[in-house]
């Protein structure tokens, strides 16, 4: 087996782990439980980001971090406690999942079922 085989056979999914809310208790928690959910997936977790504000605020600069990590493909999964830590209105947050979806990014949810929670949110057609 070549080292390029090597390689490719030992791949780890890069992982990027984003957590918002407005609690600083419940901030750190949610970071806590997605880094142990990624460890525990066999992720590789190559940035963390995060966001101390409510749900409707504009400037969030952990999210924006997020996004240029996922357009220099430099991550492979995107772990979050829900989708609605990403976005709260349906447009954005399809437009964010679009997004990720083309840049080969896959979403894991670690507070409830990722199925459910675009049922939930009206983008159960978006990516299935």
């Amino acid at each position: 087996m070549s080292e390029q085989e090597k390689d490719r056979a030992l791949f780890y999914p890069r992982a990027w782990v984003y957590v918002r809310s407005r609690n600083r208790h419940r901030l750190a928690e949610q970071k806590l439980n997605a880094l142990q959910a990624a460890q525990q997936q066999g992720l590789e977790v190559v940035g963390t980001s995060e966001d101390r504000c409510g749900q409707h605020s504009i400037w969030r600069p952990g999210l924006f971090a997020l996004l240029w990590a996922v357009r220099a493909r430099l991550v492979d999964v995107v772990v979050v406690p829900r989708l609605s830590r990403l976005a709260v209105h349906r447009q954005w947050l399809g437009w964010m999942l679009r997004m990720f979806h083309k840049h080969d990014v896959t979403v894991a949810t670690i507070e409830c079922e990722l199925r459910y929670d675009l049922y939930r949110h009206g983008l159960d057609g978006v990516l299935l």
